[in-house]
């Protein structure tokens, strides 16, 4: 694949990415309040976000190879897998073939490697200069968002304070950030 449809590609999948996070974010908050079908909705936009994040890790690896190859192949590698495995578990807790507690920690601690990938990312951005040095911090908060949520899961759940305080920096940050990362990636020819 060329890089300019790579990037295409990647600069695509940071907006749907940034879509999937903000409906997921509503919608977990109404199925709190509500219940299903909002839940299911939420669990859909998890599995968006794992796939949509695969193009953007390896674009954003073929941008910041030159800074610092061995971090960026290894953000690369952990972000991907990591991505890989949320998204295959969310799947088969939407198809009924794993319960809940079967997801609770796995899932949630895609996300927060994910996030380590992000922030990486951020950093190698802000040291290279590839991107502008707003984009950069704003990558390195989203991605911290991500892992706190994970560190708060794996401590005592959902209810827990880090959970709370990594959500709300994520749902912030990251969207903010995707749109930002679309629209660079997309003018890279």
């Amino acid at each position: 694949m060329s890089n300019s449809n790579l990037f295409r590609l990647a600069g695509w999948s940071a907006y749907l990415s940034a879509v999937a996070t903000i409906l997921g974010a509503v919608t977990l908050v109404i199925f709190f309040s509500v219940g299903d079908p909002f839940g299911k909705i939420n669990d859909v936009s998890s599995i968006v976000i794992a796939l949509a994040s695969i193009p953007m890790l390896l674009a954003l690896h073929k941008l910041h190879r030159n800074v610092f190859y061995a971090l960026s192949f290894g953000a690369l590698i952990v972000g991907i897998a990591a991505m890989l495995i949320a998204g295959i578990v969310q799947t088969l807790f939407v198809f009924g073939v794993f319960q809940y507690e079967q997801t609770v920690y796995v899932s949630p601690l895609g996300f927060g490697l994910f996030g380590v990938a992000i922030a990486v990312y951020g950093y190698l951005a802000r040291v290279g200069k590839i991107f502008p040095s707003a984009l950069s911090v704003l990558g390195m908060l989203a991605g911290i968002g991500y892992a706190l949520v994970a560190f708060g899961f794996l401590l005592g759940g959902e209810n827990h304070l880090f959970s709370y305080v990594g959500g709300s920096i994520a749902v912030i940050a990251y969207p903010f950030w995707a749109i930002w990362l679309g629209r660079q990636l997309l003018s890279r020819r």
